[in-house]
Parts: C-alpha cells; sequence; structure tokens
C-alpha cells in the first residue's frame, strides 16, 4: 500500500521505539490518518504504535485536544505553535512516551503568503522530556503528493527523535 521508502521509514521507527520500549501517538490534520496508517501496515505494531488522533475540521484543528484557541488566533490552526501544542497535548491524551503531530496546506486551496500550498508543520513531543521540537516543510505536488511527502518527513522526524530517545 505504501511506497518502499516509507515501509523502511515506518521498520526503522518500530524497531527503536521497541528497543526502547517507547510506544506511539500520532495527531494528524493535513494527513488525515495516514501516518497511522502506515505505521501500523507493518506486522507488529501494535505493540508499538498507540493511538492516533485526527482533526481534520478548522475547530479541531484550533482547539482539539485541548489546545488554547488563542495559539490558533494568534498564529494560525497551521502553524509551529499549534503543531507543538497538538504533539504536547497527544502525550496528555495517551499513555505513549513520543507524540508526533502534523499540520498543513495540502491544496488545491487554503495556504497563505507566509505559509503557501504545501506547507506542512511538524512536532514531536516526548514524555517528561524537554526535547520537543517543531520543523516546517514545504512540499511540491499536488494533494496526494504533499499528504505523502509530509508522512515521509513525519516517519524521518519521528526516526531521528527516538535515537535520542532515553
Amino acid at each position: 500500500m505504501f511506497p518502499f521508502e516509507t515501509t523502511a521509514l515506518v521498520e526503522e521507527a518500530l524497531n527503536c521505539a521497541r528497543a526502547k520500549t517507547a510506544r506511539i501517538c500520532t495527531v494528524e490534520t493535513v494527513t488525515s490518518g495516514l501516518l497511522a496508517a502506515a505505521l501500523t501496515s507493518v506486522s507488529g505494531a501494535s505493540a508499538i504504535f498507540e493511538r492516533g488522533f485526527i482533526l481534520y475540521h478548522a475547530d479541531a484543528k484550533a482547539t482539539g485536544l485541548n489546545v488554547n484557541p488563542e495559539l490558533s488566533r494568534l498564529h494560525g490552526a497551521v502553524s509551529s505553535p499549534v503543531t507543538q501544542a497538538l504533539a504536547n497535548q497527544g502525550l496528555q491524551h495517551s499513555g505513549a512516551g513520543i507524540s508526533i503531530a502534523v499540520t498543513g496546506y495540502a491544496g488545491p486551496t487554503g495556504g497563505n503568503e507566509n505559509d503557501p500550498v504545501g506547507t506542512c508543520y511538524i512536532s514531536v513531543s516526548t514524555n517528561g522530556r524537554a526535547n520537543s521540537f517543531v520543523e516546517r516543510y514545504n512540499f511540491e505536488g499536488d494533494r496526494e503528493a504533499v499528504r505523502l511527502g509530509a508522512v515521509d518527513a513525519s516517519l524521518r522526524l519521528l526516526n531521528r527523535a527516538l535515537s535520542n530517545y532515553n
């Protein structure tokens, strides 16, 4: 179902998380469950992948998982502060040790001057640690290319975070 590169990134994440006894949670807007689907496409994922949250409607993106609505009002629902808050809240609403959140504009509509269509923010938070971070990406192509690009970038970021997970 997923390209070989995506599956290889998933296997790396699951193996690393298993070795570090870390469960994974996802919080998705732009990918609407594709990241969770990728993570669960490999046998044995049920021991590592705990749960995923899909927040697709604008209201849900802005306030889902008890994110302060002021963040969205000040920065936009697709922004670094909101994405980081979603990752942090993913941890609070799960028993996972690591949470990854992804927001963005898949197109063909949406976006703005600062964050055009193709812009995605990805954040990783780890439970009880101060290594929460956000990265911004801009993917080229149609809606599917943006969403699949965001999945692969999320998995790469997750793998990087897991390599530093204690």
